[in-house]
């Protein structure tokens, strides 16, 4: 709840503005909490990109420290270009409102 509040404080900071969602966690490796996420960022005029890389406890720490997937550097690639894109084609937008 601190975290929806936190979002909810800063409302029109976030409006017309691009983002993308790691999420981590057990077997699911936290999507459903990315996609309930997703929602809170859309009432913020947020936009989330497709791209959602997730981090699986399991197989990440099971040695005790964090070793990643190897496909975790290209879904967080994929997601950074998608948000760089979404950032430009939202800056017009952004600025058109101030």
């Amino acid at each position: 709840m601190a975290n929806k509040n936190a979002l909810d404080y800063v409302y029109q900071e976030w409006n017309d503005k691009a983002a993308g969602i790691i999420s981590y966690g057990g077997w699911v490796a936290g999507a459903r909490a990315g996609e309930a996420l997703r929602l809170v960022l859309a009432e913020l005029q947020v936009a989330t990109v497709r791209a959602q890389p997730t981090i699986s406890t399991h197989p990440s720490f099971h040695t005790g420290a964090f070793v990643p997937q190897e496909s975790l550097d290209t879904a967080v690639g994929h997601m950074l270009d998608q948000v760089i894109a979404w950032s430009g084609a939202l800056r017009g937008v952004h600025q058109a409102k101030t």
